[in-house]
């Protein structure tokens, strides 16, 4: 998928760079000074190597001699990313203490998506499921209340919605298709990512974009448009996880290796281990070989017994070819116009590059001329009247 010159970076890793730092993307471009490096000299690919030839990390630190004070910090660095990577992969293999210890989600959370995903969903058989979950009821609330929800009594006064199931009446069961798995991915999105702080806001954002493209996309491909949506906004829970997973091990890999250093008074090491951060390469390397596995482990685990949805992710995981007018045709679809849309909203792509892309994903007809006039990047929830 390399646009234009063979050094020209793939929409992929202009996205990928974007959602960690715009400025990271117009390096690549050169519409910026550009580093010591080219891009296919950058750390972010011998992050990749790190990731495909394992079993070659002894052989690579040996080539990492102690030169210079920028080759000893790379070999510290590597050597810190190696023991990071390791714990990663085991702890990336227990999708039950993931979901529950690292992205905050109960265990009942199929359950809750399968009550919402059928036709006679209603708010009687909702209540007791989000009852078990304090954190939702505190989400809810707070949007029931805002001005868009507002409701008044005969006197004029504002009724303020304190109880669950008033909340749930309020909001109405098509809104709550829409909020609630957005409420889960917030629920499990990564909330401290210094020093990128804006990881949160632009997957965020991604997120956003990919449900509803994909929900308008399903509509027009005579799919359940609820379906698209659910399975697009939880695709990303193994981005969050695995971006949570990174700046928690770094951070305890780093005062482990602080600490050994103090012990046996290693003083070049331990300043070296001071000046090291985290690494976006490393966390994008990290993105692309398994936040879709991990995301289709995660729906395999939730067990749905109403929402199809586990398989096309795991299609998407798989990389397999996907077939026209299926759930995971319309993720790869939605993917593509979502990267593309915010990358153009920065001005790092032209349109000569996107036709490919978009010939490429064989779109609905008149697809791209009504996603364009979408907003695709906000949820369009609307005050509900009728269910009580």
């Amino acid at each position: 998928m390399t646009m234009g010159a063979t050094t020209s970076p793939t929409i992929d890793d202009r996205f990928e760079n974007m959602v960690i730092s715009p400025e990271r993307v117009l390096e690549m471009l050169g519409k910026r000074k550009v580093g010591q490096v080219s891009f296919e000299q950058s750390e972010q690919g011998d992050a990749r190597r790190l990731l495909l030839h394992v079993e070659k990390v002894a052989i690579e630190n040996k080539r990492l001699q102690e030169k210079t004070e920028a080759s000893y910090l790379e070999s510290v660095s590597h050597h810190l990313h190696e023991i990071l990577l390791g714990e990663l992969t085991e702890q990336l293999s227990y999708t039950d203490e993931l979901v529950q210890n690292v992205l905050n989600l109960p265990e009942n959370i199929g359950e809750l998506l399968d009550a919402l995903s059928v036709k006679a969903c209603s708010v009687s058989k909702l209540e007791p499921i989000a009852a078990t979950m304090p954190w939702l009821y505190d989400e809810l609330i707070v949007v029931v209340n805002t001005p868009q929800f507002r409701r008044k009594d005969s006197r004029g006064r504002i009724i303020v919605v304190e109880t669950l199931r008033t909340a749930l009446s309020f909001l109405g069961i098509e809104n709550l298709r829409t909020l609630i798995p957005s409420l889960i991915l917030k629920r499990a999105m990564p909330q401290i990512t210094d020093p990128y702080p804006l990881i949160k806001q632009k997957l965020t954002h991604y997120s956003t974009g990919v449900a509803l493209t994909a929900k308008r996309l399903a509509a027009m491909s005579d799919l359940n448009k609820n379906q698209a949506y659910t399975l697009a906004m939880i695709s990303n829970l193994g981005r969050c996880a695995v971006t949570r997973l990174y700046f928690k091990l770094f951070d305890k890999i780093q005062l482990h290796l602080l600490q050994e250093c103090q012990k046996d008074k290693e003083q070049k090491r331990h300043e070296a281990l001071l000046k090291i951060a985290p690494s976006a390469n490393h966390l994008i390397a990290l993105q692309q070989e398994f936040a879709d596995a991990v995301s289709a482990d995660i729906l395999e685990w939730m067990h749905f017994t109403r929402l199809p949805i586990a398989q096309p992710m795991r299609d998407c995981a798989d990389k397999q070819p996907s077939q026209p007018k299926t759930l995971s045709k319309i993720l790869h679809q939605a993917r593509t116009y979502t990267q593309i849309r915010m990358l153009h909203q920065l001005k790092l792509v032209d349109i000569k590059e996107v036709k490919p892309l978009f010939s490429e994903q064989r779109y609905p007809a008149g697809a791209l001329e009504k996603l364009k006039s979408m907003d695709i990047f906000t949820l369009p929830l609307v005050k509900n009247e009728d269910e009580r």
